[in-house]
């Protein structure tokens, strides 16, 4: 297989064109080339890691789970349908995986905060800030105060509430691929959506206040 043809990071995730790419790629693996896996593990890891470390805030620990999710999706790839996008399917055992970790840890993990990092292809890490939820009652503080208090109180949702919020206003992605990724229905992840923000908001009102 010719890998040229397949950049990696190159095209935004909801592209027609690296949709088309993917399914090739996952073809290509079904049809015995060894060579077609790795450069959908190269493509995605980077992704999935950030949001193994978004959701439990600890970067060797995220390491782990993103070689536990890329075994999966190869061990389960024969049995992926094109129903859905590859990138949706990769992003549903994303989550389930981190959601499972945070279940077995809880009570012997101390209280999880959430400030990330975003690693480029050298590896190397660079803060940033969570962008804004619509609901930050916060406003009147610094930015960097605000940033904090923001990241704490994202930490402080349960681990589906965490998951809800870190696909719609991090990630990015639209109610129809959360009901795809989360196994749900749009009303279902609207509902969900809603009532996290208003746990969030919630959080950081007690914040401000305290």
């Amino acid at each position: 297989m010719d890998n040229a043809r397949y950049p990696v990071d190159a095209i935004d995730p909801d592209s027609t064109t690296l949709e088309r790419e993917d399914q090739e790629l996952i073809i290509a693996h079904k049809a015995g080339d060894e060579s077609a896996f790795p450069v959908l593990v190269r493509r995605y890891e980077n992704r999935v890691f950030n949001h193994c470390v978004r959701m439990v805030n600890d970067r060797e620990e995220s390491a782990d789970l993103t070689q536990e999710v890329f075994l999966k999706v190869f061990r389960n790839i024969q049995n992926y349908e094109h129903t859905y996008s590859f990138y949706t399917w990769l992003y549903r055992i994303t989550v389930n995986c981190c959601i499972d970790f945070i279940r077995k840890k809880k009570r012997h993990a101390p209280k999880v905060s959430l400030s990330y990092h975003s690693y480029d292809e050298a590896g190397s890490g660079k803060e940033q800030d969570v962008p804004d939820v619509t609901f930050t009652p916060e406003r009147f503080m610094d930015d960097q105060e605000t940033t904090r208090v923001l990241h704490e109180a994202i930490g402080k949702l349960s681990e589906k509430m965490r998951a809800i919020i870190l696909l719609k206003e991090i990630e990015g992605f639209s109610y129809e691929e959360i009901a795809d990724i989360l196994g749900c229905s749009r009303g279902t992840v609207k509902s969900r959506l809603f009532r996290a923000r208003e746990r969030l908001k919630e959080i950081l009102v007690t914040e401000i206040a305290s």
